[in-house]
């Protein structure tokens, strides 16, 4: 198997000194070999906040507060699907849930994030922002955290194009795994 036969997602937490807050970072560390940036010029970041009471001082978010986020990102995920981009990281910690996107046509990702905002009530405020960004400078925080290896966890290989195990699609095993 290739390396870009599958995507490698590295699991970490890394804590901020500046903020004492702690986060779970999941970083798709193989995306840039199988696509170039300057091809998907756009960083899509959705940010879904926490419900305050549930967050304790280090920013971590409880146990079902994060099953509530994660539900609510697998629907804003989903509602992307039909689009052309690639989820590159998850941060999850210091009150949200964040996801960092790349899309190729950033007019379209935001008029479809638009238009499910305002088509359903949504129990937990979240916001989205998409900018022009083909250099991949803005996921480089959280790909510079996966290569240092004091915060590592755990790495993943998520294959992709073929069918996976179980009869499922490969392409969406990310939407269970995290």
């Amino acid at each position: 198997m290739s390396d870009t036969d599958y995507d490698t997602w590295v699991i970490c937490r890394h804590g901020s000194a500046s903020t004492a807050n702690s986060v779970v970072i999941t970083v798709n560390t193989t995306l840039q070999r199988r696509l170039k940036f300057a091809e998907y010029p756009f960083h899509v970041a959705v940010a879904i906040e926490a419900c305050a009471r549930s967050i304790d001082r280090s920013g971590r978010i409880g146990a079902h507060e994060s099953q509530h986020l994660l539900s609510l990102s697998r629907v804003i995920r989903e509602h992307l699907e039909g689009e052309d981009q690639h989820l590159i990281a998850i941060v999850h910690g210091a009150g949200a849930r964040r996801l960092e996107l790349r899309a190729r046509d950033g007019a379209a990702v935001k008029r479809r994030l638009s238009a499910l905002k305002d088509e359903n009530t949504w129990d937990r405020p979240w916001h989205f922002e998409v900018q022009h960004d083909p250099d991949g400078k803005l996921a480089e925080e959280w790909r510079g955290i996966a290569r240092t290896p004091q915060d590592h966890h755990l790495s993943v290989n998520v294959p992709h194009g073929e069918e996976a195990p179980h009869g499922e699609e490969a392409m969406d095993q990310h939407h269970f795994l995290f």
